[in-house]
C-alpha cells in the first residue's frame, strides 16, 4: 500500500512487543498508528527496571531468531537484531540439581548426551528418545512438513533407534505434559530438568523446541536483554512516524451496535474465520474451507480510563486477551476456543500459572551457578503452596549493564497457580507487602544455606507476585505465559480478527502456539496484512453494504 494513498487510522491498545511490532508494520504501510499504553513505559512483558544501580530482566533469557531465517528477518525489520547488536552465546540451556547430582542442557548436544548417559545409565532408553526428538525438530525448524514428510525425515536421520520405533516414541513425547515426561527417568536430577524449566502441565514438547532452537545456534541473547529489545523496538516505531501515548489505559472499545454490516468470511476446518479477499470471491475454495457472508458491527474507536475517546478505522488490541473479550469488548465476542479455555480454568483445570520471583544483589559473580539452576530447598509456604525446589537465574553474563564490576544480580522463581493468585489478591497493601519481603528473605536464607560461601553478600532488590504481572500487563490471573495446551489441540491457534466486528483486530502471544516474543512479534505483522485486505477495492453491493 502506498503512504500516500492512505490516511487511515489505526489505534493499538498496548505497547509490548505484539504492539510495537503492529505499529511498524503500520506505519510502513501508510497507516497513521498510535499507540495507547496504560503504563509510563513501553514493553509490556518484555521488562526490565533498575533497583540500586543494579537491572532485573524479568523476560529474555534468549531469543528465537538469531540464526539467518524468517524469524531473523523479521526482528531485523523491527530493528531488533542486526550488525551492530552483539549476541552473547551460553554454553548452558539448563541445570537441575537433585540427590547429589547435577544434571546440565548444554549447547552441544554430543556432550549433553555423553554426560547424562553417564550420570544415569539406567536412564539410557529415556535420554536418547528425548534427545533424539530435540534433533529431529532441529532439523525441522524451517520446514513447514507434511506428516509423510515428517516421517521420511525421521527414517532419513541417524538416531540411536530404529526409526519406526523411533516415530512412536516421537508421537508419544509430544503428547506428554512435563510431569510425565520427569517421571520416566529414574535419576532425579534429569527429571527435575523438565519440572523446573517450565510448569509441570506444561506440555513436554515445549522444552524439546526452546532447547532444539538453542542448539541450533538460534536462540541467542542480545546485548542488554530485555530493556534493549523494548528500547530498539520503540526507536524503530518512532523513526517512521508513529506516536506513543503513555499512562493511558483503555477502558472500553467502542461499538456501534445499531450499524449492521455484511461481510463475507472464510472459515477452515478449525473454525478459525478469516475475511476472504473479495476481489478473489469467484476462485475455488482451498481444502476444508466455506465461505458465508455474516453481519457485522462497526467499533467508532476508544474509550479510555481518563474519560478521553479517540476514534479510529482500524482498532487493534495488543493486550491480554482475556482482558481484551471481557473487559474492552465487555463479553460479547469472545471466541469458542477462548471460551473453551476458560470453562477448563473454571472448572480448577491447569490451564495458566505464573510466579512468585524475588530478585538479588550479590556481592561477587556467584560464579557457583553458571547460569540457570533447579535446586532442592527446606520447604517454604508460597501463597496457598509449600515449595520444596526452586530456580535460580545468574545474570552476570548478560554484560555489564546489570550490576557494577565484581557484582551480579540473582533472580528466583516459584511456580504460582489461580488459587495463590487470589490468595494475594485478597491482602491490604500493608499485609502484601510485609509478606512478600519475609517470604524472600527466608528464600535468602536457603540460598545462604544452600551456598554459604555468599553469607552476608546478599540483599532483596526486588520481590513480586502473579499479582503484579496482573496490575502491569492486565494478565489474567498473572499469567505472563500462553495458556497451557499442545501443538495439535484445536485451541491451540485463534484468529487475529474478532468474529462479528468488521474493524477490531487482535496482536498477541496468547492467539499463537507456542507463544513467546516471536509469536507476538509476527502477530504484530500478519495483523496489519489482515487489515491490508480489508482495504482492497471492494465489488460493488451485494457484497458490502450497510443496512439501517
Amino acid at each position: 500500500m502506498d503512504a500516500k494513498e492512505s490516511t487511515k487510522k489505526i489505534i493499538i491498545i498496548g505497547g509490548g512487543v505484539a504492539g510495537l511490532s503492529a505499529g511498524i508494520f503500520g506505519q510502513k504501510n501508510g497507516f497513521e498508528t498510535v499507540i495507547y499504553e496504560k503504563n509510563p513505559w513501553v514493553g509490556g512483558s518484555c521488562s526490565a527496571w533498575r533497583r540500586n544501580g543494579f537491572t532485573i530482566d524479568n523476560c529474555l533469557h534468549w531469543l528465537t531468531g538469531t540464526k539467518e531465517g524468517a524469524t531473523k528477518k523479521l526482528w531485523t525489520e523491527l530493528g531488533v537484531l542486526d550488525e551492530k547488536i552483539p549476541l552473547i552465546k551460553r554454553d548452558i540451556f539448563f541445570a537441575s540439581r537433585a540427590d547429589g547430582q547435577t544434571a546440565i542442557l548444554w549447547r552441544n548436544l554430543d556432550r549433553t548426551r555423553r554426560e547424562l548417559l553417564e550420570l544415569s545409565p539406567d536412564d539410557r532408553a529415556e535420554i536418547n528418545g528425548f534427545l533424539d526428538c530435540v534433533l529431529l525438530i532441529k532439523g525441522l525448524l524451517h520446514s513447514n512438513m507434511s506428516a509423510r514428510d515428517m516421517l521420511r525425515a525421521i527414517k532419513n536421520q541417524d538416531f540411536s533407534e530404529k526409526p519406526l520405533e523411533f516415530a512412536f516414541k516421537f508421537i508419544q513425547y509430544i503428547n506428554l505434559n512435563s510431569e510425565q515426561l520427569a517421571k520416566k527417568f529414574k535419576c532425579r536430577a534429569i527429571g527435575s530438568i523438565f519440572l523446573d524449566f517450565m510448569d509441570k502441565n506444561y506440555e513436554s514438547y515445549w522444552l524439546m523446541l526452546a532447547y532444539s532452537f538453542f542448539i541450533d545456534e538460534n536462540g541467542d541473547l542480545p546485548k542488554d536483554g530485555s530493556m534493549g529489545l523494548a528500547k530498539n523496538l520503540k526507536e524503530k516505531y518512532l523513526s517512521l512516524g508513529g506516536k506513543i501515548v503513555l499512562n493511558c489505559p483503555a477502558k472500553q472499545i467502542i461499538v456501534d451496535r445499531k450499524s449492521r454490516i455484511e461481510k463475507i468470511i472464510e472459515m477452515d476446518a478449525s473454525g478459525s474465520e478469516k475475511i476472504a479477499a473479495l476481489k478473489n470471491l469467484g476462485q475455488d475454495l482451498g481444502d476444508g474451507m466455506t465461505r458465508k457472508k455474516i453481519i457485522c458491527h462497526h467499533s467508532t474507536g476508544v474509550l479510555f480510563e481518563n474519560g478521553r475517546t479517540e476514534s479510529a478505522d482500524y482498532i487493534v488490541a495488543a493486550c491480554d486477551i482475556n482482558f481484551t473479550y471481557k473487559k474492552l469488548l465487555e463479553n460479547h465476542y469472545t471466541p469458542r476456543p477462548l471460551k473453551k479455555v476458560l470453562k477448563k480454568h473454571g472448572k480448577g483445570k491447569p490451564v495458566v500459572y505464573s510466579s512468585f520471583q524475588v530478585a538479588f544483589a550479590v556481592d561477587g559473580l556467584f560464579d557457583c551457578v553458571e547460569d540457570t539452576l533447579g535446586i532442592d530447598c527446606a520447604t517454604i509456604r508460597i501463597g496457598t503452596r509449600m515449595c520444596s525446589r526452586f530456580t535460580i537465574k545468574n545474570y552476570r553474563l548478560y554484560g555489564d549493564y546489570i550490576a557494577p564490576e565484581g557484582k551480579t544480580v540473582i533472580q528466583v522463581s516459584i511456580p504460582q497457580y489461580a488459587r495463590d493468585f487470589r490468595y494475594w489478591r485478597k491482602m491490604d497493601r500493608d499485609e502484601y507487602q510485609k509478606y512478600k519481603i519475609s517470604t524472600a528473605n527466608v528464600i535468602k536464607g536457603e540460598i545462604e544455606k544452600l551456598f554459604p560461601e555468599y553469607r552476608f553478600r546478599l540483599s532483596i532488590l526486588d520481590v513480586w507476585t502473579p499479582l503484579s504481572y496482573n496490575k502491569i500487563c492486565n494478565d489474567y490471573y498473572g499469567a505472563y505465559m500462553r495458556y497451557i495446551t499442545t501443538p495439535f489441540n484445536m485451541n491451540a491457534f485463534m484468529p487475529l480478527d474478532v468474529k462479528r466486528l468488521d474493524n477490531v483486530f487482535l496482536a498477541s502471544h496468547f492467539l499463537r502456539y507456542p507463544g513467546g516474543l516471536p509469536t507476538a512479534a509476527q502477530t504484530g505483522k500478519d495483523v496489519i496484512d489482515e487489515i491490508k485486505k480489508t482495504e482492497m477495492p471492494r465489488p460493488p453491493l451485494p457484497f458490502l453494504k450497510k443496512k439501517k
